[in-house]
């Protein structure tokens, strides 16, 4: 009995070491590139390089390494209208170390080829409340309905009204994929088919 537990143990610790793979990680704000260690990534097949682009009052560009906790690979996680854009690019490879681009983000579309959602922005308030409509960019875009407190690229933290285009992937995983972007409190964040 002692040799056949043995000898499982073995085979486990065999299939676990053959499943895991090693990836980069590193996340740095604001650059195209970073460099970090690899290390052992036992609960994912796939290494992921996440670039980030964040456009309000300020540009910054983000790019991080890490094992792929199972965001869906070669997916855009986006939210915009007028001036504000948040985008997030995830690129996946399952090879050792494989995650070595730097920060790539896809050209967005210029031509808007979604429907129609209210637009407004309420920075500093619990509602943001406007007649204005923007058609998205993209035919399977949302319409976000969000209020709650985030924390932005320059670590101030502070209460946020939205309303605007957003991709499904957003609306599914919402801040989880993103860099510099972290909600602190959430009360309010619906995502709704346009008209």
């Amino acid at each position: 009995m002692e040799f056949i537990l043995i000898s499982l143990s073995i085979i486990s610790a065999i299939t676990w070491t053959a499943d895991a793979i090693q990836c980069y990680q590193c996340v740095q704000v604001n650059s195209d590139t970073c460099e970090g260690e690899s290390v052992d990534c036992p609960n994912s097949t796939q290494c992921m390089v996440a670039s980030e682009l964040h456009q309000y009052r300020d540009t910054y560009h983000s790019i991080k390494r890490d094992c792929n906790p199972g965001f869906p690979c070669d997916g855009l996680y986006s939210s915009n209208f007028n001036d504000v854009t948040v985008r997030v690019n995830i690129h996946c490879c399952s090879k050792d170390n494989c995650n070595t681009d730097d920060y790539k983000m896809p050209p967005e579309n210029i031509e808007r080829k979604g429907k129609i959602c209210p637009i407004c922005i309420g920075d500093g308030f619990t509602e943001c409340i406007s007649n204005d409509t923007e058609q998205c960019f993209h035919p399977g875009d949302l319409c976000a309905d969000y209020i709650g407190k985030i924390k932005d690229p320059g670590n101030n933290v502070r209460i946020f009204a939205y309303k605007g285009c957003i991709s499904p992937l957003f609306c599914k995983y919402k801040f989880c994929p993103f860099i510099t972007l972290e909600e602190i409190e959430n009360k309010r964040f619906d995502c709704i088919p346009p008209n």
